[in-house]
């Protein structure tokens, strides 16, 4: 049975006009998986620090491409267990910016959704509505998540709903240019360099959920290009860097770095 490429074949959004996510790494899983094009399906992508675990699912929402040259990252906060290649009609409540200082200095910023089909979450409207302490576990997750690479991860603040969208729709067009300009230079549309789209496995099980311990927060820093200004975020003196200087969205389409 002929499969479907979940990052190019799949729109972004449902006919309700939902962002839809690719789920990669369901809650609870101790381990990062990744959406391989080349394979057509989940391969591993790191084993995380221990007592560190992913507390909901990440994934990424299809054709778009963030300025870390990936699909836009996006986590959905679900109570149930979910496995890679669900596909999650999401409703967006803000995005989490995020700049990676490593050896590329980009940013890599995060959506954060709930899924429309969870009544427990009706009332959950916006970032604001998780309440501070929420907001501060899911921050030191993303930079705990990242020790020990060259990431350098530090959390720059919060925005809402109507910045979040802004993010998919700058992704969006970042994608169809790439992708134009790729079919330009091959001579042929579609996303044929990455090869054809293959049926995607999904997993059976998935691991049970560990306690996240030893938490790392980072230091508030000005906006970045792509939102308005964001909350303040606690600072914590275990991570004092300073800040990359961010690349302009149009420049970044010219120079994207390779997945």
């Amino acid at each position: 049975m002929h499969g479907i490429n979940l990052v190019h074949d799949l729109s972004p959004y449902d006919e309700q006009h939902h962002v839809r996510v690719v789920v990669e790494t369901p809650r609870g899983a101790t381990i990062k998986i990744k959406f391989d094009e080349d394979l057509g399906c989940f391969s591993l992508s790191r084993i995380l620090p221990l007592g560190v675990a992913y507390p909901y699912d990440f994934g990424f929402v299809p054709q778009t491409l963030a300025q870390d040259g990936d699909p836009l990252d996006a986590m959905v906060l679900i109570d149930a267990m979910t496995y890679p290649g669900v596909v999650i009609s999401c409703r967006l409540l803000g995005a989490l910016q995020v700049e990676e200082r490593g050896l590329r200095g980009r940013p890599n910023h995060r959506l954060v959704a709930v899924p429309v089909k969870a009544a427990r979450k009706d009332d959950v409207r916006t970032f604001a509505d998780l309440g501070r302490r929420m907001q501060q576990e899911l921050e030191r997750f993303f930079v705990m998540s990242s020790s020990f690479t060259s990431k350098d991860p530090v959390v720059r603040g919060w925005v809402g709903p109507e910045a979040a969208i802004d993010m998919v729709q700058r992704a969006m067009a970042r994608y169809k240019e790439r992708r134009g300009d790729r079919a330009g230079g091959a001579g042929h549309g579609g996303p044929a360099d990455r090869g054809p789209s293959r049926s995607v496995q999904v997993p059976a099980a998935v691991l049970r959920p560990v306690a996240l311990e030893g938490v790392i927060a980072a230091t508030p820093a000005a906006e970045t290009d792509e939102s308005q200004q964001p909350s303040a975020v606690s600072p914590v003196p275990a991570v004092v860097a300073t800040a990359a200087t961010e690349t302009a969205p149009d420049e970044q389409q010219k120079k994207l770095p390779t997945a």
